[in-house]
């Protein structure tokens, strides 16, 4: 999202989960957060939490996030139908997005076996189809004599995300990972040089165990007061305030005091690596060109009682006053739109201007170049590499042919195409020594300004109402 849209964009699809976020988020471990005492008291250490997208494909870690997004999101009326477990979901690796039934040659599970427990291939099984719920939606099969305990439509997406994603990246891999241990290794030498003897752990939230790991780590090194942060751009309910911070509250179990250090989208330093890729896009081509930059978020599902809609207003609303200065006198024009949560379907009211349908216009208008620049995530993922290309290039009728072209993780994941007189480009995530230094930077200036006492950045940002729309 937030980081739960990491992995999610083929979830909502299916799902249509836009519509689905109605119950309210509990408001109370938000204001503590707000009030909290963010004094250091004796030896500080730092924790670092990140989502943790593994390398390789690890069904785990799929089950236990979109577990989390359904127990959190839906209200107990709806769990019995979206949470159901009515057998082993299958599908054939070679046709997994088949939306009629036919014959497969092979059945594979959400672990990627093609056997069960007793060695039988699951094809040999009396499995039935299951068609989709609706036309834009894959089918699968399922062996309705053995429940498994998952819910059916996390292995469902999670097979997919198997076959269509980590099988066709170079070596299988998704690079989340080796770029946040970049970001890791930038901050801890900064700490090193800064407040030498200050220990510093990292952890992944969606491996509880690598933190009550990292806790006790931190404990052991003397650490009185752990000054906690979440590698993500602005904080929410439903991903750290109701979740990631009880959490670590539960790790630390009373043996040091926490401060949750500001999120990093508050800082001017975290939000200059966008700001160059703009830069770095833009201030190169001829001025008198047409420039259309679309600064891509995820987007944000309506959840009742959540505050991140109303502290991302200071990370949107500063970045866009920051890209458009640079910007100034390059004949270009900004804006803002959303991959998930607007179009169609998922934004009925039309409150949203999705991604493609940016692109559509900026196609009808005829511009010269076109940059979409993803300022929701600080590494590329799944989301970054298929939903968001799959989503808001749709004008283009954009689909992989064969392996992914990313053959060097230490830079942003780029693609270029053109339509007509219009040259469109995915500029991808600020990644790699050019980028990654202005986001290390960021997350290390808000730890510091609880290790050195300073005054908080604004968090709360009351931004100016303007007409809805494009321009």
């Amino acid at each position: 999202m937030k980081k739960f849209w990491v992995i999610t964009g083929s979830l909502i699809v299916l799902m249509g989960l836009g519509a689905a976020f109605s119950r309210k988020q509990d408001d109370m471990q938000y204001r503590r957060f707000l009030m909290q005492d963010t004094t250091v008291q004796g030896k500080p250490g730092v924790l670092l939490v990140a989502l943790g997208q593994p390398e390789h494909y690890d069904f785990d870690f799929f089950n236990r996030y979109m577990t989390q997004i359904f127990n959190a999101a839906f209200p107990p009326i709806a769990k019995p139908v979206i949470m159901a477990d009515k057998g082993t979901v299958l599908l054939d690796p070679d046709n997994p997005l088949a939306r009629e039934e036919f014959g497969p040659k092979r059945l594979i599970d959400c672990f990627g076996n093609d056997k069960n427990e007793e060695g039988k291939e699951y094809v040999s099984l009396d499995y039935e189809w299951v068609a989709p719920r609706d036309e834009d939606s894959p089918g699968h099969f399922l062996w309705k004599e053995h429940k498994n305990g998952y819910i059916d439509i996390v292995e469902k997406v999670s097979i997919k995300i198997l076959k269509t994603y980590y099988g066709i990246m170079p070596g299988n891999k998704i690079p989340y990972m080796h770029q946040h241990r970049a970001i890791f290794r930038d901050i801890e030498q900064m700490l090193a040089k800064e407040f030498p003897g200050v220990p510093m752990r990292w952890a992944l939230s969606m491996y509880p165990e690598t933190i009550e790991e990292a806790v006790d780590e931190l404990v052991h090194a003397g650490a009185e007061t752990i000054v906690a942060i979440d590698l993500f751009h602005v904080y929410s309910s439903l991903e750290e305030f109701n979740a990631l911070f009880k959490e670590i509250r539960d790790a630390v179990a009373e043996r040091a005091k926490i401060v949750y250090a500001p999120f990093p989208g508050a800082y001017a330093s975290y939000r200059k690596a966008c700001v160059k890729m703009a830069e770095d896009e833009i201030l190169p081509l001829p001025v008198k060109d047409r420039k259309l930059v679309i600064l891509t978020r995820h987007g944000f599902p309506e959840i009742p009682g959540d505050p991140y809609p109303e502290l991302a207003v200071v990370y949107y609303s500063n970045l866009k006053k920051e890209i458009e200065a640079a910007l100034a006198g390059t004949n270009t024009h900004v804006i803002f739109a959303d991959t998930d949560f607007a179009g169609g379907d998922m934004d009925p009211g039309q409150k949203r201007l999705a991604t493609f349908e940016a692109l559509e216009m900026a196609l009808e208008d005829r511009y010269d170049h076109v940059v979409f620049i993803l300022v929701d995530f600080l590494s590329e993922n799944t989301d970054t590499i298929f939903a968001h290309p799959t989503e808001s290039l749709e004008p283009l009728h954009f689909a992989y042919k064969g392996q992914v072209p990313y053959p060097d993780f230490d830079k942003p994941f780029r693609l270029e195409l053109r339509s007509g007189p219009t040259r469109v480009v995915s500029a991808g995530c600020p990644v790699g020594n050019r980028y990654r230094p202005h986001i290390s930077q960021g997350i290390f200036d808000a730890l510091a300004t609880v290790l050195r006492g300073e005054q908080w950045p604004q968090l709360i940002l009351v931004e100016e109402k303007k007409k809805k729309g494009m321009f």
